[in-house]
């Protein structure tokens, strides 16, 4: 029989193995969680990258009416902050101002995605047919008609007979068209992007931008005062101005990633808008890519009115409305010029 010594000793022996066991196992467990912690790590960088690598990249060419300046910055900020790489796009944004055709350039393929102003696509949709609008960017115009009262420019009936600066381009069309619905005739000056012939006399009246050109003015030291204006959003001609449109063909071959592109472009605005002073550093970096001339309280005027005019009516954000469609068929019928054939929900398909 084992004396009590014995039992003692076993007692210690046996509790010791239970120690050691224990602990094999406790370090076991840690030992395999730890694996699978980075097993899990790896599983999941993997799936990124794999998610990465397979995420559709759809390449578009989008083409602005203008130069680079904040009357894009929804654009610029869209792809800054990778609004459209998460719908899967690639975006380039190609080169814009007055020796580029938007129309022109869309129906030659060379790009994909232009913006332009509702009443240049109403009315050049006469020619092919084939315009879509994607969507309905600024809900009115900023158009204005300045001239100096030094000029002898008071009243519109001072118009007549004195030199008018319009641009060169099709953006031009909605001046012409409200000079012609009151009979004005003028001395029609080509313009490019200057004011300069203005601010020297060289004009008597000038087409200009509220968000744009008016802006320059003042900070040439003109007084307010001491100009004579007809803002459009004040009369009848008041229009929506611009829009994102593609061609038909592309539209009915990509319609998700066109669809995906105007979302992240109305994202893009609604960044903008809330986060100026970053918005306005990525155009003055991108005017300087450009080497245009920019100065930063120009920029966030700019970024300010077009707020006024992105944003009201809130509930029609992004949103062609059929009374603006049919507005701009109207003017441009009252002046014996062509329209489209288009109707509403064919030249805005997103809208149904």
């Amino acid at each position: 029989m084992p004396v009590l010594g014995d039992k003692l000793y076993f007692m210690k022996c046996k509790r010791f193995y239970y120690l050691i066991v224990g602990l094999l196992i406790v370090s076991i467990y840690f030992s395999g969680c730890k694996s699978e912690e980075r097993i899990q790590k790896n599983i999941t960088s993997e799936d990124t990258e794999a998610k990465n690598k397979s995420a559709p990249s759809f390449t578009i060419r989008y083409r602005p009416v203008w130069t680079a300046q904040t009357q894009f910055a929804g654009i610029y900020m869209a792809r800054k902050m990778g609004f459209y790489q998460d719908k899967g796009l690639n975006v380039i944004i190609q080169p814009g101002g007055p020796n580029y055709s938007v129309y022109d350039l869309l129906q030659k393929g060379e790009s994909d995605i232009v913006q332009m102003s509702l009443l240049t696509a109403v009315k050049r949709d006469a020619e092919n047919g084939n315009l879509v609008n994607l969507a309905q960017l600024m809900q009115k115009t900023s158009l204005m008609l300045v001239g100096k009262k030094s000029r002898g420019i008071n009243s519109l009936a001072d118009f007549n007979g004195k030199r008018i600066g319009l641009w060169k381009t099709d953006e031009r069309l909605l001046a012409s068209l409200f000079l012609l619905n009151h009979n004005l005739k003028m001395d029609i000056v080509d313009l490019d992007t200057s004011i300069n012939l203005f601010l020297k006399d060289g004009l008597d009246v000038i087409n200009v931008m509220r968000y744009n050109e008016y802006h320059l003015m003042l900070q040439a030291g003109i007084n307010p005062q001491d100009l004579f204006t007809v803002s459009l959003d004040e009369t009848q001609f008041n229009l929506a101005d611009n829009g994102l449109y593609t061609t038909r063909a592309f539209y009915e071959k990509h319609p998700q990633e066109c669809r995906n592109f105007a979302v992240a472009t109305i994202n893009g605005w609604l960044y903008a808008f809330s986060h100026q002073e970053e918005t306005i550093n990525t155009v003055l970096e991108i005017m300087n890519e450009n080497h245009l001339p920019a100065n930063k309280p120009h920029q966030l005027w700019m970024l300010k009115e077009l707020s006024n005019d992105f944003l009201a009516p809130k509930d029609k954000i992004g949103v062609l409305q059929e009374s603006d469609f049919e507005k701009a068929k109207k003017i441009l019928i009252e002046q014996n010029m062509p329209t489209t054939n288009q109707t509403y929900k064919s030249f805005y398909p997103n809208g149904k």
